[in-house]
């Protein structure tokens, strides 16, 4: 009943989380424990409440932790809850891009069931097509959303004229080659004139791309990735871990060389069986790897 006092008394100023409480179960557990192991030892009961309570170190860190990390949780939730209005720029664009799209396939339709197939309909609605990926990017990119901030207007720009080249030049390849009827060397060349500076440019944007993500997203992000590391921590051995990575390795190697083996010494028909055998050895390997650390 003293632990239980004493233990209240220290979490008195942090709210009362499923994640505290269980933390508060497990301290006056350990706590009673230990006083029981002094007393078997010799000391008095005060004494040993004393010693044990001395030897608890700063669990405020812990509680600390444990209260971050439910808050975090809750600022998440409420941000992905919050809806952040359409402003009325964007909701113009992608009626626009919407407009083009229906557009594109109407004329492709026409030209596909018409008399007008191999006129330059097609060629029409691919560019039509193009121009409408290109607005659905930079308007969706230069919308701020409960997780991310609007993008830059000339990097959003950017990326919609990356869009834009990538999607006309598949779609004028396609119908140079399909429906005009080039040769494939012609199509492949529009393609390559079109696509490779809009993957070139790509590549750039996606390697300069500043974040743009929200504090609180961050921070979730990142107590994922703290647990994730104590989780594996915590339960992989590096030493079985670095065991199992070189014997997977030599597992896989013998399984190729039987094959082989088996494959020219008694047919191609049952040699492949040694693929399933070895699976099941990698997957019994991998149980093995996982447990709980002391």
């Amino acid at each position: 009943m003293r632990e239980q006092v004493y233990v209240d008394r220290l979490f008195s100023g942090y709210e009362a989380t499923p994640e505290i409480e269980d933390f508060k179960e497990e301290i006056v557990g350990n706590l009673k424990e230990r006083i029981r192991e002094l007393i078997s030892k010799g000391l008095e009961e005060d004494a040993a409440f004393d010693k044990a309570t001395a030897e608890l170190g700063d669990i405020t860190a812990i509680a600390d932790e444990a209260g971050r990390r439910k808050r975090n949780e809750a600022i998440g939730q409420m941000y992905m809850k919050a809806r952040v209005p359409v402003t009325r720029e964007t909701a113009m664009g992608l009626t626009a891009a919407s407009g083009l799209l229906l557009l594109a396939l109407g004329l492709a339709l026409i030209a596909f069931f018409g008399k007008t197939r191999g006129a330059p309909l097609f060629g029409i609605s691919a560019i039509l097509l193009a121009l409408s990926c290109g607005l659905y990017t930079y308007y969706g990119l230069t919308q701020e959303t409960a997780a991310r901030y609007a993008m830059g207007r000339r990097r959003a720009l950017a990326y919609g004229l990356v869009c834009c080249g990538a999607v006309l030049g598949v779609g004028l390849a396609a119908t140079a080659y399909l429906i005009n009827g080039y040769e494939m060397s012609v199509s492949i060349g529009i393609k390559t004139a079109l696509m490779l500076p809009a993957i070139c440019a790509l590549i750039f944007l996606l390697v300069t791309e500043p974040k743009r993500h929200k504090p609180w997203l961050r921070a979730m992000v990142e107590q994922e990735i703290e647990n994730s590391m104590r989780f594996h921590q915590s339960m992989v051995d590096p030493v079985k871990a670095a065991r199992y990575g070189v014997t997977s390795g030599g597992l896989w190697v013998l399984a190729v060389a039987v094959f082989m083996t088996l494959g020219f010494v008694f047919g191609w028909h049952y040699a492949w069986l040694v693929f399933p055998f070895a699976l099941a050895i990698q997957i019994f390997m991998t149980a093995t790897i996982f447990e709980k650390r002391k």
